[in-house]
C-alpha cells in the first residue's frame, strides 16, 4: 500500500500537505484504517512510506556513496562499543546476510550507533543517501525533527528484543529473535537493491543463503560428520582450545576456521544449482539431499583451505575480524591446517551417500581441475612478485584472474548441476559464465581495495602495499611514461617495506592514486568490470533451464552487481 501511495505521487510529486511530519502522519494513518490495522501501526507505516519514496534513489547511488546502518544481532557476544562493524552472531546471522550482501552491493556499512556521523556525511555530501535498521521510537523521533522527504535517507524500523523474551519452548536462534524484534531481513535486501534492485529474488534463496552458512555452525558441521561417518574430524568446540589434545590440535584449528563465517557463496551456488535443475527435470535422477549438502560443505572447505595458504604467502594479519591462522598458530601449522582441509574435502566428496561411481567420479574431477588452476594461478602471482621485472599486461593479470577466483564458482556451479544428474557441459556455457564472474568479482575487488577492507584489517591500496600483481597495475603500466613508470615502482617497493612507517606509507599510496588517475586505471578497471558482467550475462543466457539460468543471473547480482563498479571510477 505503501508503494502504491509513493507510485501515485511520481507524476503529480509529493502533495505539499504530506510533507510536513503532521502530514506524512496523516497519509499514514489513512493506510493504516484502509489496512483495518490498528493505531501502533501509525509510526511503522509513516517510515515505511518514506522508505517506500526513496527507494529508486537509494538503488541508483554510485557504489560507496550509500551508507547503510545496521544494529547488533540481539544474540552477538558483548564486544568493544566502538567497534567498526556491527556484531553479529555467527555465519547463520540475519545481520551478517545484509551486511555481506550490502558490501558486495557498493555500499558502506557502519554500526547504527554512529547514525549521527552517517547523517552529518550526508549533509556533508560523502553520501548520497542511507539505509539505517534502527528502533521504531529513534525513528519517529528523527522524522519529527527532519522536514519528510527533505533528505535521501530510507529506514527499517525493529524494536530490540532479549532472546529471554520469547515463549517457552521456542527455538531460539537468530532468526527467531531478529523476526520477533521485527526485522525483516527480505525487506532490507529488497532496500539494499542486491539482485538487480529488487526484493523477490533475495526472498526466494534467503532460505538457501541461510541454509548455506548454518552447515558452517558447529552443530552443522557434526551433523556432516555424523551423516558420512567421518569419525572425529571436526573438533567441536566443547571443550576449551587450551584443553585440545595434541592429537586433535590440527582438527580444532580447522574447524574453528571454518566456523569464523563468510559469505558462503559457493556452498549457495551448489545447492542452488542443484535444486534449479531438478526442478527443470521434474524432480527426476537426482542424488540425495544430504549428498547435496555434503558436496557444498567440501566446496567450501576448499574454499577455506585456499584462504588459509593464500593468507601465508600474501602474509595478511586478518581474515573475518580475526588474526589469520598463521598469525594465531605460526605458519607450519597454518600450512598443515590448509592440508589438512584439502584432504577433509576429497574425504567428503569421496564418501557423499547414493551417488552412483561414474557421478561421483566426475565430482571429483570437477574438484581437482578447479584445484590444479588454482594453484597454477597462484604460482603465476608469486613468480611475478620475485620477479626483477615488474612489468605485468591487462591480459596476464585478467588471466591470473581466471585461474585464482573462477575455478570455484565454476566448480561449485557445476557440482550442483552433476549431482542433479545433467552434466554441466549440457547446461550451457557454464564455464564461460564463470570465468566472467570470477574475473569481474576480482576486478571489482582491486577497485574497492583502493577503499580498504574493514573485515580483513587492509588498508586502503593493500594489494599495492602488499606487492601483489593486479589489472590496475598492468593498465597503469600500459598508458605511463618511463619516468611515471618508475616512480610507481618506487612508491609501491617503499609503501610495502615491512614495519615502514605509516605516514610515509600513505604519503606513498596517495601518491601511487594520483599516477592511476593520470592513467585512467580506475575508469579503465570499472570498464572492465561491466564487460566481464556483459559477457556472464550472455553466457548465463545460453542455459536452457530457466531456474537454472534466473540461479546464474542471481549469483551475477550478487557477485557483480550492475553498477556497481561506476563509483569507483574517479
Amino acid at each position: 500500500m505503501a508503494a502504491d501511495l509513493v507510485s501515485s505521487w511520481r507524476s503529480t510529486g509529493v502533495p505539499a500537505a504530506s510533507k510536513t511530519a503532521a502530514g506524512l502522519r496523516g497519509a499514514a494513518e489513512q493506510l493504516v484504517r484502509r489496512a483495518a490495522a490498528g493505531p501502533e501501526h501509525v509510526g511503522w507505516t509513516m517510515v515505511t512510506i518514506v522508505s517506500e519514496f526513496w527507494r529508486d534513489r537509494l538503488a541508483a547511488a554510485a557504489a560507496g556513496r550509500r551508507l547503510l546502518l545496521l544494529p547488533d544481532c540481539p544474540l552477538a557476544p558483548e564486544g568493544s562499543a566502538d567497534a567498526a562493524v556491527p556484531r553479529v552472531c555467527g555465519p547463520g546471522c540475519g545481520v551478517a546476510t545484509i551486511w555481506s550482501a550490502a558490501r558486495d552491493g557498493g555500499w558502506v556499512v557502519e554500526p547504527v550507533r554512529r547514525a549521527m556521523a552517517g547523517i552529518g556525511g550526508l549533509l556533508t555530501g560523502q553520501y548520497d543517501g542511507v539505509l539505517g535498521v534502527a528502533r521504531l521510537a529513534d525513528l519517529e523521533r528523527a522524522f519529527a525533527m527532519l522536514p519528510a522527504f527533505a533528505l535521501p535517507v530510507a529506514a527499517v524500523p525493529y524494536e530490540p528484543v532479549s532472546p529471554g523474551v520469547l515463549a517457552a519452548g521456542d527455538r531460539v536462534g537468530c532468526a527467531e529473535t531478529m523476526a520477533a524484534g521485527a526485522i525483516d531481513v527480505e525487506w532490507v535486501l529488497g532496500l539494499v537493491g542486491v539482485a538487480g534492485g529488487a526484493s523477490a529474488p533475495v526472498a526466494d534463496y534467503l532460505p538457501l543463503l541461510r541454509e548455506a552458512a548454518e552447515m558452517f555452525t558447529a552443530d552443522g558441521l557434526g551433523r556432516i560428520a555424523e551423516d558420512l561417518q567421518l569419525g572425529p574430524v571436526f573438533a567441536l568446540p566443547q571443550a576449551a582450545p587450551g584443553r585440545l589434545s595434541s592429537l586433535d590440535a590440527t582438527a580444532g584449528m580447522a574447524t574453528d576456521f571454518l566456523t569464523r563465517g563468510g559469505k558462503f557463496l559457493r556452498p549457495f551456488i551448489c545447492l542452488a544449482a542443484h535444486d534449479a535443475v531438478r526442478a527443470d527435470e521434474g524432480g527426476a535422477d537426482g542424488s540425495p539431499r544430504e549428498a547435496v549438502r555434503a558436496a557444498s560443505v567440501a566446496i567450501e572447505i576448499f574454499h577455506k583451505a585456499s584462504l588459509v595458504h593464500d593468507d601465508i604467502e600474501d602474509d595478511d594479519l586478518m581474515r573475518y575480524g580475526r588474526p589469520t591462522v598463521h598469525v594465531d598458530h605460526g605458519i607450519p601449522a597454518a600450512i598443515n591446517v590448509g592440508d589438512y582441509l584439502l584432504g577433509l574435502g576429497y574425504r567428503i566428496v569421496s564418501g557423499l551417500p547414493g551417488v552412483d561411481a561414474r557421478s561421483l567420479r566426475d565430482l571429483v574431477a570437477i574438484l581437482s581441475d578447479a584445484h590444479v588452476r588454482l594453484a597454477r594461478g597462484q604460482g603465476a602471482e608469486l613468480w611475478w612478485r620475485q620477479a626483477v621485472d615488474k612489468r605485468l599486461t591487462p591480459a596476464e593479470a585478467l588471466a591470473i584472474y581466471g585461474l585464482k577466483t573462477s575455478p570455484a564458482f565454476e566448480a561449485a556451479v557445476a557440482m550442483g548441476i552433476r549431482l542433479a544428474g545433467v552434466q554441466p557441459e549440457d547446461a550451457g556455457r557454464i564455464a564461460d559464465y564463470a570465468l566472467k564472474v570470477g574475473t569481474g568479482f576480482q576486478v571489482l575487488n582491486d577497485l574497492k581495495d583502493w577503499s580498504g577492507d574493514l573485515e580483513n584489517d587492509r588498508r586502503q591500496a593493500g594489494d599495492l602495499l602488499g606487492g601483489r600483481p593486479t589489472v590496475m597495475w598492468a593498465l597503469a603500466l600500459e598508458r605511463l611514461d618511463g619516468a611515471d613508470i618508475g616512480l610507481l615502482e618506487s612508491l609501491a617497493r617503499s609503501a610495502s617495506v615491512p614495519g615502514g612507517d605509516d605516514a610515509a606509507a600513505a604519503a606513498a599510496v596517495a601518491a601511487a592514486k594520483r599516477l592511476y588517475a593520470k592513467a585512467g586505471v580506475f575508469e579503465r578497471a570499472a570498464a572492465i568490470v561491466a564487460g566481464q558482467r556483459e559477457e556472464a550475462a550472455a553466457a548465463a543466457a545460453t542455459c536452457r533451464r530457466r531456474r537454472l539460468r534466473e540461479v546464474l543471473e542471481f549469483l551475477l547480482d550478487l557477485a557483480v552487481p550492475e553498477h556497481a563498479a561506476s563509483g569507483y571510477a574517479s
